[in-house]
């Protein structure tokens, strides 16, 4: 009763008339009268069936009372869709092309902070197997693992598809590397030799030659400590040394105005799969009916309540 205080009194007064003129007090006394047993079911039928009509009343004042409001609530979309236009009309072509722009303008500057993670990306790996390398070389101790190094230094340096434009700058940084490598390798293999020798000394027992052969090899081993140390940090000067020049493109500054996340489904596949619960599942009404019809027509629903076919639930439903 309080939410029909809130409407206006006019359109309170059409629908009373709607009730009077359906009977509606009368029917509402009968209501606690009712005997409901299946000796009454037909009173009770013909009671529900002028509560029916009521309500149809009220679905007739309704519509004929809110016909006025649609036409006005028409009439403003109208003319706001008509002032819109006019505006829309010069604005189309200005959003148009200043969208454009700004797009073009945000995919260069994209384009650009691509370009030069990429050039970063780029002269860090040089720089990173520069050091690799460096630490490589000092921690030998043979011609032959030197020998591995340097093979593996000279197969980095055939590698374009890694260092694209840059090669000539990792061929150049890795040759260094390949230079200090050389000198090591002379004496590694010098103070194999010297360990050689002295083996043969230390089988003829000639102790002269095997004091002699120590010092010489004492003096070969602080040559190659001296080496490592040098190849280890010609390698970090070189990688603090080196840097990264970008040219910066001046773009102008654009700024959105609003800016969302949104979401898409790519692959329905996959979403049903790894993410069930992001998916809403429902009936293509239209296409079961056309099987519902299909079944009647073939009386394949002839004396059931139910058929379940291909997942979906065919059932007979009655209104009293």
């Amino acid at each position: 009763m309080q939410d029909q205080l809130q409407v206006p009194a006019a359109i309170q007064g059409k629908f009373n008339i709607a009730l009077t003129q359906s009977k509606f007090q009368q029917l509402a006394n009968k209501a606690d009268s009712l005997v409901y047993n299946e000796d009454n079911l037909q009173e009770i039928a013909e009671f529900l069936k002028s509560l029916r009509a009521v309500k149809k009343a009220i679905d007739e004042t309704h519509k004929e009372g809110k016909a006025e409001a649609l036409k006005i609530g028409r009439d403003w979309d109208a003319a706001k869709n008509t002032f819109t236009a006019q505006v829309t009309s010069i604005e189309e072509k200005p959003q148009a092309e200043y969208s454009r722009i700004c797009r073009e303008i945000e995919q260069r500057r994209l384009d650009a902070e691509r370009e030069k993670q990429r050039v970063l990306n780029i002269k860090q790996g040089i720089e990173t197997n520069a050091l690799k390398f460096a630490n490589d070389i000092a921690g030998c101790t043979t011609v032959d693992r030197l020998a591995y190094v340097e093979r593996m230094i000279n197969l980095e340096k055939g590698r374009k598809e890694k260092y694209e434009e840059f090669l000539p700058d990792a061929i150049a940084r890795f040759n260094e590397l390949n230079s200090l490598l050389a000198t090591q390798k002379v004496e590694v293999k010098r103070l194999e030799e010297i360990k050689r020798q002295e083996e043969e000394a230390r089988k003829a027992k000639d102790d002269e030659k095997l004091i002699e052969l120590q010092q010489r090899r004492e003096e070969s081993e602080n040559i190659i400590e001296e080496a490592k140390i040098v190849v280890q940090e010609t390698a970090v000067q070189q990688s603090l040394n080196s840097h990264v020049e970008y040219a910066d493109v001046v773009m102008p500054e654009v700024k959105a105005r609003r800016t969302t996340w949104k979401f898409e489904m790519v692959n329905e596949k996959e979403v049903m799969k790894k993410a069930p619960e992001l998916l809403i599942v429902s009936l293509n009404e239209e296409k079961a009916r056309e099987v519902l019809k299909t079944l009647k027509d073939t009386n394949q629903l002839d004396g059931k309540q139910e058929l379940i076919l291909n997942g979906i639930r065919y059932y007979e439903q009655k209104t009293f």
